[in-house]
């Protein structure tokens, strides 16, 4: 369970992002989940969750879909009509009073019909990391299908 003030960090490769907690959200480990072993497709596995399968996506440091092998979680995200998936290489649940995200607006079209992927960063040393706005997020990835 989850509290309002908390930030979940998404790791891909060695790129990580923040997700709100505001969203809700399941995490699966590899061995509970159905493994694409097409080498075609979006998908990277899915979880079955009353006779429904729900899609996870490897995604690369860049969000494009991705193939690896070696990951052990997938972070799925509540959304209608169902949940959407992605794997992760790492999760942490952050506080928010360890963040200061200063909000902005990407400029650009928006990639997604619901807006921009990012709404806001966070400058954490010398990098920094952006963070997600839930509702684009998941219109993104339901947006790749599952090819």
């Amino acid at each position: 369970m989850t509290e309002s003030n908390q930030y979940l960090r998404l790791q891909f490769g060695k790129t990580s992002y923040l997700l709100p907690s505001a969203s809700g959200y399941n995490i699966e480990q590899r061995e509970s989940m159905i493994i694409n072993k097409s080498p075609e497709g979006n998908v990277a596995a899915w979880r079955t969750v009353r006779q429904t399968r729900l899609p996870a996506y490897c995604l690369d440091a860049t969000l494009r879909v991705s193939r690896r092998q070696h990951w052990h979680r997938a972070v799925f995200l509540e959304a209608v009509p169902h949940a959407v998936g992605l794997v992760v290489d790492e999760i942490e649940l952050m506080p928010r009073e360890a963040t200061t995200i200063s909000p902005f607006m990407p400029l650009g079209l928006p990639p997604t019909r619901i807006g921009h992927l990012f709404s806001g960063g966070w400058v954490s040393g010398n990098s920094v990391i952006l963070v997600f706005d839930p509702k684009a997020f998941i219109a993104y990835l339901q947006s790749l299908g599952e090819q």
